[in-house]
């Protein structure tokens, strides 16, 4: 964990550009499931390291485009083993050692997050996130991503939840997956409301198109 975290840790994220950062994120190793929505030529990248589930070109540009906000807290609902969780929170460190981190999830926490919080600080809340109120993040968060349930009603009850912190910004996950039509519906009926930005990459490779992040401003 200690040399994937190291290599985040010496990220110029103001200098490295976009394709830079692209090319290294594989190598912090990617999730390996439902490998048909993956890229092949990363397939040596699958199973390993911190498993972030997501696509390197999307993912790189999202990264990118948080390092230009003052983010001081952030809540991930929805973070399976934890790549992204990790990888988003180190990114946010970069700025402001001082991020306060919050993960949100149904399943108990994973190997890969209990490995993390001998590095970092953060709060792991293992629970329903229709249930997240004030007792358990009694703050304001600056940043809240949701990839927990993928249902049209699912996504749309975090998204009223997540409200209640008063979040600069809001993320949804998988806005442009043929197998997550809920999570599409919503977003495409939410978006133009807000100033927003779409990271919606597709691989060449791949048969369908999969995965996608959206990003509004309130």
């Amino acid at each position: 964990m200690k040399d994937l975290l190291d290599i985040i840790k010496n990220i110029d994220i103001k200098k490295i550009t976009e394709e830079e950062l692209e090319n290294l994120l594989p190598s912090l190793g990617m999730n390996g499931e439902n490998v048909h929505e993956m890229p092949s030529h990363l397939s040596q990248y699958y199973d390993i390291g911190l498993r972030f589930w997501q696509y390197p070109n999307q993912f790189s540009k999202y990264l990118k485009l948080l390092s230009n906000f003052k983010i001081t807290s952030y809540l991930e609902i929805g973070c399976r083993w934890g790549g992204t969780f990790v990888i988003t929170n180190e990114i946010l460190k970069l700025k402001n050692k001082n991020v306060k981190a919050f993960a949100c999830d149904l399943i108990e926490m994973s190997d890969i997050l209990t490995e993390y919080s001998k590095h970092s600080d953060f709060k792991y809340l293992f629970m329903n996130s229709t249930l997240l109120d004030k007792e358990n993040v009694q703050e304001q968060i600056d940043l809240i991503l949701i990839d927990g349930d993928h249902s049209y009603n699912g996504v749309k009850i975090d998204f009223e939840r997540s409200l209640q912190y008063s979040p600069k910004y809001v993320v949804f996950h998988d806005i442009k997956s043929n197998a997550c039509g809920g999570v599409v519906k919503f977003w495409n009926e939410i978006k133009n409301n807000y100033t927003h930005h779409e990271f919606i990459e597709q691989y060449e490779s791949v048969n369908g198109s999969y995965l996608g992040i959206g990003l509004i401003e309130l």
